[in-house]
C-alpha cells in the first residue's frame, strides 16, 4: 500500500473542516461560555468578600454599641441604687429623729411623774410617819413636819 499525498489531502480536508465547524458550533460558544462563568464565579466571590468585610464592620459597630449600652446601664443602675441608699439613709434618719423626740417626751413625761410620786410620796411618808409614831407611842401627835 501506497500513501499518496493527495489521499493524505483529501483525507485532511473533512477532518479540518469538520475541527473548524465543531470548533465554531461547540467549542468557541462553550469556551466563552465558560470563560463568562469563570468570570461571575470571580465576580460573586469578589462580592462575597465584600458583603463579609461589611457585615464583619457592622458587627463590630454593633459590639461597640452594646458594650456603651452595657456600660450606661451599669452607671444608671449604680446611681439609682445610690439614690435608693441615699433616701433609705434620710428615712431612717427621719425615724431616728421621730423616734428620739418621742423618747425625749417620754422621758420628759416620765420625770414629771416621778416628781409627782416623789412629791406624793413625801407628802404621805410625813403622815404615814405620824400615824406610826402615834400607834407606836400609843397617843395622838401632832404634825411636826
Amino acid at each position: 500500500m501506497e500513501v499518496s499525498p493527495l489521499m493524505i489531502v483529501l483525507q485532511a480536508v473533512p477532518f479540518l473542516v469538520t475541527v473548524g465547524g465543531l470548533y465554531l458550533i461547540i467549542f468557541k460558544p462553550m469556551l466563552a461560555m465558560l470563560a463568562e462563568r469563570e468570570r461571575s464565579i470571580h465576580g460573586y466571590a469578589t462580592e462575597a468578600e465584600l458583603l463579609q468585610e461589611e457585615v464583619a464592620g457592622k458587627m463590630s459597630e454593633l459590639e461597640d454599641r452594646l458594650v456603651e449600652a452595657r456600660a450606661e446601664a451599669t452607671a444608671e443602675r449604680s446611681r439609682l441604687r445610690q439614690e435608693a441608699l441615699d433616701a433609705e439613709q434620710a428615712t431612717l434618719q427621719k425615724a431616728r429623729s421621730h423616734a428620739e423626740g418621742i423618747l425625749d417626751e417620754a422621758r420628759g413625761e416620765l420625770a414629771k411623774e416621778s416628781d409627782k410620786a416623789s412629791q406624793e410620796l413625801k407628802g404621805t411618808t410625813a403622815a404615814l410617819s405620824l400615824q406610826i409614831a402615834s400607834n407606836v407611842l400609843g397617843r395622838e401627835l401632832e404634825g411636826q413636819a
